[in-house]
Parts: structure tokens; C-alpha cells; sequence
């Protein structure tokens, strides 16, 4: 993108696929927050400048708005500006699901997903994006084989040995759990979900272990998912302290809080309410976003 525009300075798709780069690579935890986020909107703000219709700024901002800063709203008008000005485009189409699925939705984002896979079905993103979805929809078996069909793509796709790792826990079957989840070829994921795995198969030490290799090497950008973690292990106290680090950093997994079913060792904690309506996240203030989710034919 960057030689593209050295090439051409005005050409507002460079700047908008720049927008989107930033942004992903902060959510991987490339860069750091503050500064991936502001390098983002700058590139989005920039592509608008030169074309206020390019779909894809109008995408990124959204993205932006939704993981720094935690708003639904500013999300949600995003999205439905950059669906309006291209309603097939995969790229987009997917964030909208993602969007969708956050604020609690079932239906809705398996079918944007589903046409996404069909419209661009050689992109492993798209299956891990379904497979995602599947999950919080509860359709394990759907979502074992879209992870599936990511990996067979990108054999070393980040995250998608992994989330099949997990899918396996809620199936109950923590041996086939662990086997996935040693393949994981991303260590930010794979000591994640060895902290759980092996919590289920009763090998306290080496969960332990992994839990602490995982807070010394990604405690900064990983406060999310150590929280997630701990709560599997029905640790409560340490899980709420570990969503507090999660809000002071802004860390960009706090969007998806509300489906993420590893927390439901807190569901009853009298302490789980409060905290989602502190980030905007309980029931009725995500019934209260109005998101007009489009539909493809």
C-alpha cells in the first residue's frame, strides 16, 4: 500500500486498505494500541478525504470506533454507511457479522457469513469468521469443520487450531481439546488454550505452567484472554482483575465479552452486571444499539 502511494498519493483505495491493515495488525497485537489505532484512522480519515464513498474507510472507522473505544453506536453507522455504498463486499460484509454477533444476535450473522463463505470461498479468514460464528450460535460441529476448512486453506492460519481446541472443551472431550490445541502454531493462543485444556484433564501443574509463561510473555496484550482463562478454571476473583487490566488498556477482545461463553463462571458473580454495564455492554444497553443488519440475497 505504502509503494502504491508513493506512486499515487490521491488513490483513496491504498489509503482505506492501509486503514484496514493498521487495524488488524493492532488487533493481533502488532502494534500497540494507542498508536495502531491512530495510524488507522488517519489512513481511513484520509481515504474519505480524497472519496467520502469508499466503503472500506467507512468500514475501518467502524472497526476502530468498536474496539479502542468500545462504541457500539459509532460501529453500527459505519457499518451500515460502508453496506450501503457496496452491500456485497466480503471484507465488510464480515465485520458487520462480527458486529452482529457481539451485540448478541444468532441468526442474523450465521447468514451474512454463510453468503460471505459462498461469495469468496477461498479465503480462510471467511471460514474461521463462520466458524466463529457457529460457535456462539452453539452449532459446534459446524464450527469444528469451518475452522477445518481454514486450516486446509492456511495450514498455519493463527487462532483456528485453537478455537477448535476450545469448541472441543464445550463438547466435553478435553483429550481431542489439547491435541488441536498443541498444533496451534500462534504461542499467544496455544498457552491460552493450554491453560484450559489441561485444567480440564485435571493436570493442575501444567496448566499452571502454561498460565504463567502466558501472563509473563503477553500479560500487556492478552489481559482478555487470560481473564477468559482463568474463569474456565472457576478462579472468579482473578478473572474480574484481569477484565479491569482488559479496560484500562482498551484491549479489543472486551467487544465480543458478551457471547464469549468461557466467562460463564461469572454469569452468577454479583460482580458480572455492574461490569458489563460499566463498558456498555450489558443486555439492555446492547437491545438499545439500532444496527439495521443487511441481508445479502
Amino acid at each position: 500500500y505504502r509503494e502504491a502511494l508513493a506512486i499515487d498519493p490521491e488513490y483513496a483505495t491504498a489509503w482505506a486498505g492501509l486503514a484496514g491493515t493498521y487495524a488488524f495488525q493492532t488487533g493481533a497485537h502488532l502494534l500497540p494500541f494507542e498508536e495502531g489505532y491512530r495510524l488507522a484512522s488517519e489512513a481511513a480519515e484520509r481515504a474519505l478525504s480524497i472519496n467520502e464513498e469508499n466503503a472500506e474507510a467507512h468500514a475501518y472507522l467502524g472497526y476502530v470506533a468498536l474496539h479502542e473505544r468500545g462504541d457500539l453506536a459509532t460501529a453500527a453507522r459505519r457499518y451500515e454507511r460502508a453496506a450501503e455504498l457496496e452491500p456485497t463486499n466480503p471484507e465488510i460484509l464480515r465485520l458487520i457479522a462480527r458486529l452482529a454477533r457481539n451485540l448478541g444476535r444468532v441468526d442474523e450473522p450465521v447468514r451474512i457469513m454463510e453468503y460471505v463463505v459462498s461469495r469468496d470461498p477461498v479465503n480462510p479468514a471467511n471460514h474461521a469468521g463462520l466458524g466463529s460464528i457457529y460457535w456462539r450460535a452453539g452449532r459446534l460441529d459446524e464450527s469444528i469443520a469451518s475452522f477445518q476448512s481454514a486450516l486446509d486453506l492456511s495450514p498455519g492460519h493463527a487462532g483456528s487450531q485453537y478455537a477448535i481446541g476450545v469448541v472441543w472443551l464445550m463438547k466435553g472431550d478435553p483429550e481431542a481439546a489439547l491435541e488441536a490445541i498443541r498444533r496451534e502454531p500462534a504461542e499467544w493462543y496455544r498457552l491460552t488454550g493450554l491453560v484450559m485444556a489441561c485444567h480440564a484433564l485435571g493436570r493442575d501443574e501444567d496448566s499452571d505452567e502454561a498460565l504463567a509463561e502466558l501472563i509473563d510473555k503477553y500479560a500487556q496484550g492478552w489481559a482478555y484472554q487470560i481473564a477468559y482463562a482463568l474463569a474456565y478454571r472457576g478462579e472468579v476473583d482473578r478473572a474480574f482483575e484481569w477484565l479491569q487490566r482488559a479496560v484500562e488498556i482498551n484491549d479489543p477482545g472486551l467487544a465480543e465479552i458478551p457471547t464469549q461463553n468461557l466467562f460463564e463462571s461469572l454469569y452468577d458473580d454479583p460482580r458480572w452486571l455492574p461490569f458489563l454495564e460499566s463498558i456498555g455492554r450489558s443486555p439492555e444497553q446492547l437491545a438499545a444499539i439500532e444496527f439495521e443488519v443487511p441481508l445479502p440475497e
